[in-house]
C-alpha cells in the first residue's frame, strides 16, 4: 500500500484520521470524541484487553501496528504514561513520522521536550483532565468539555494552530506555556492535590468506617482521588519531583504555622488564608 504524504501545511479542518497510541482512559476518551466529529480513529495499544476494549466501545475504528499509525494517519497522539511517551519520542528521531502532526498528553512537560528534540511535526501537550479510574472502560467523549488543555509552542506557527484547532474540536481550551512554567504551575494545581489526597485519604481509611461514614463532600473527593493508580502517579512525580517537593514543603509550613496559631486561640493566619 502506498503511503500517503502529509504536510505540515495540512491544518486540522482538512484531518480525517487520527491516530491513538495508548488506549487508556485519556487516548479513549479522544477517540470518543473525535469520531462523534466524524474523524476515522485508529489505535494501537500493548496491552491486547485495552485495545480490544476500546474498539469495543467505540473508541477507535479498528487496530493497527503502531508504526501504521505515522503512516496512515494525519495525526498522532500519544497517550501512554510519561517513560513510555518519552521512549517513543527517542524512538521517533530515528524514524521521522510520515503524519502532519504528533502530540502527547503526558503530565510533566520537560522531560518530553528534552526526549522529543529532533522529532519533526510535534507539538508536547498536556489535557487538564481525568480521574481516579483507568482503562478505556471509563472513558468519556465530554472529558474535556470546557478544561484547559496546555500545550508547548513549537515555534511553527502552522503547526501550533493545527494543534490548536484539535484541541478545541475536543471541547477544550488551548493553553499556551512553555514547559518549565507548565511544570511548575502543575506541581500546585494538579500534583501536590494528588498526594495530599493520597495522604489524606490514607488517614481517613486508617480511622475506620466511622470516619468514612462521617465524610463531607470535601473528604469523600480525596478518598475518590485517593484510589488512583500509584504507577501512574510514580512516574508523574518522579519527573516532577523538585517542584512537587518544594510546593509541599511550603503546604507543610504553612499548615504547621496555622494548626499552632489555632492551638493558641489565634484565627488570624486562618483567616488571611480564607481571604486569599
Amino acid at each position: 500500500m502506498k503511503t500517503p504524504s502529509f504536510s505540515v501545511q495540512t491544518s486540522y479542518n482538512k484531518m480525517k484520521t487520527l491516530g491513538i497510541l495508548g488506549t487508556g482512559l485519556i487516548g479513549a476518551s479522544i477517540g470518543l470524541r473525535a469520531r462523534r466529529n466524524e474523524m476515522r480513529v485508529l489505535g494501537f495499544d500493548e496491552s491486547e484487553s485495552a485495545g480490544s476494549a476500546a474498539l469495543r466501545i467505540g473508541a477507535i475504528d479498528d487496530r493497527i501496528t503502531r508504526d501504521a499509525l505515522y503512516d496512515r494517519c494525519e495525526c498522532v497522539i500519544l497517550a501512554t504514561p510519561l517513560e513510555a511517551t518519552c521512549e517513543e519520542l527517542r524512538r521517533l528521531r530515528g524514524r521521522p513520522p510520515a503524519c502532519a502532526l504528533v502530540m502527547d498528553v503526558a503530565s510533566v512537560k520537560r522531560p518530553v521536550a528534552a526526549a522529543a528534540v529532533g522529532v519533526r511535526h510535534f507539538v508536547a501537550s498536556h489535557p487538564l483532565a481525568g480521574g481516579e479510574r483507568s482503562g478505556p472502560e471509563a472513558a468519556r467523549e465530554d472529558l474535556f468539555e470546557d478544561r484547559g488543555w496546555a500545550y508547548v509552542p513549537s515555534g511553527n506557527d502552522a503547526l501550533d494552530e493545527s494543534a490548536r484547532a484539535l484541541i478545541g474540536s475536543f471541547g477544550a481550551r488551548p493553553v499556551a506555556v512553555d514547559a518549565a512554567t507548565h511544570d511548575a504551575a502543575v506541581a500546585v494545581t494538579s500534583h501536590l492535590p494528588q498526594l495530599v489526597a493520597a495522604l489524606l485519604a490514607a488517614r481517613i481509611r486508617a480511622a475506620g468506617v466511622e470516619a468514612e461514614s462521617l465524610s463531607g463532600p470535601a473528604a469523600a473527593e480525596f478518598l475518590r482521588l485517593g484510589d488512583s493508580s500509584f504507577e501512574l502517579w510514580r512516574q508523574i512525580f518522579a519527573a516532577n519531583a523538585d517542584e512537587v517537593g518544594a510546593a509541599g514543603r511550603s503546604l507543610a509550613g504553612s499548615l504547621s504555622s496555622i494548626c499552632a496559631s489555632m492551638e493558641d486561640g489565634d484565627f488570624e493566619p486562618l483567616r488571611a488564608a480564607f481571604r486569599r
